[in-house]
């Protein structure tokens, strides 16, 4: 029976791998987002660890403040580790984690990198008048310091129960999400001088982030190795959505 978990993993093959694979969540969520694929490229012979980063690693309802230099920190530790123990370090981001991952290919070694649902902007809808992000910076976002968070945005509704389970947080934490933002714009400059071979997967009908992100990194990468492919069924996470066990099969055939 399929179940989900919000607790990091590390899954290794008995025989010595040189190869391993660090997986990046998304913001205010969890290790379960990337769950599903890390066993699944376990199963195609890949050493895969999954993190839960800080401000996200307790089991509280409301989402703790945290910042994105506490998680790259964290990041870079789990890193290193496993460039002492491998040959070769790929990283796979999803959403927030895709920053993450650009920043981190920017400054160190990486063999292959994958960004999935990659999060550049929040999505912005004709009737919001504004982009969310210019509401974050005005008054109003200086007045609260968090947001309830709904449905998970899952078009799957079995994974979607599934997931909603296991995630901790009912709210977003609204200095973790203008953290997140600085960091988009601390990272868009970099992203073409980054030369790591690149897959990217975004969905048209992501209703969280602006599918046009993706889009820009394509555009924008320095890599001479670089693939977008877009879905036309899932929503936001799409590790657990419509069209997973086609994302997992093209991710692993990009790793190996």
């Amino acid at each position: 029976m399929l179940k989900l978990s919000n607790t990091p993993f590390i899954l290794e093959k008995s025989v010595t791998n040189d190869q391993a694979c660090l997986l990046l969540h998304g913001l205010g969520g969890g290790v379960y987002e990337m769950q599903l694929l890390g066993e699944y490229l376990h199963q195609q012979g890949l050493d895969v660890q999954g993190i839960n980063y800080p401000g996200h690693d307790q089991p509280v309802s409301k989402m703790p403040a945290s910042t994105w230099q506490q998680w790259y920190a964290y990041i870079i530790e789990v890193y290193q580790k496993l460039t002492q123990k491998y040959a070769a370090v790929s990283v796979v981001g999803f959403s927030t984690g895709c920053p993450l991952g650009l920043y981190l290919a920017a400054s160190n070694p990486i063999q292959k990198l994958v960004l999935l649902s990659p999060f550049l902007a929040v999505k912005h809808e004709w009737y919001y008048l504004f982009r969310p992000e210019i509401y974050l910076s005005s008054i109003f976002g200086q007045m609260i310091d968090s947001l309830p968070r709904l449905r998970l945005p899952i078009r799957d509704k079995a994974m979607r129960q599934l997931a909603e389970e296991v995630a901790f947080f009912k709210t977003f934490n609204l200095i973790s999400v203008k953290s997140a933002i600085e960091l988009i714009n601390i990272v868009k400059p970099l992203i073409p001088k980054i030369d790591v071979p690149t897959l990217i997967v975004q969905s048209l009908k992501d209703t969280v982030v602006d599918p046009a992100g993706a889009s820009f990194i394509y555009r924008q990468l320095g890599s001479r190795t670089k693939r977008l492919h877009w879905l036309q069924e899932s929503d936001h996470i799409i590790l657990l959505d419509r069209e997973r066990e086609s994302v997992f099969a093209q991710i692993a055939a990009f790793l190996k």
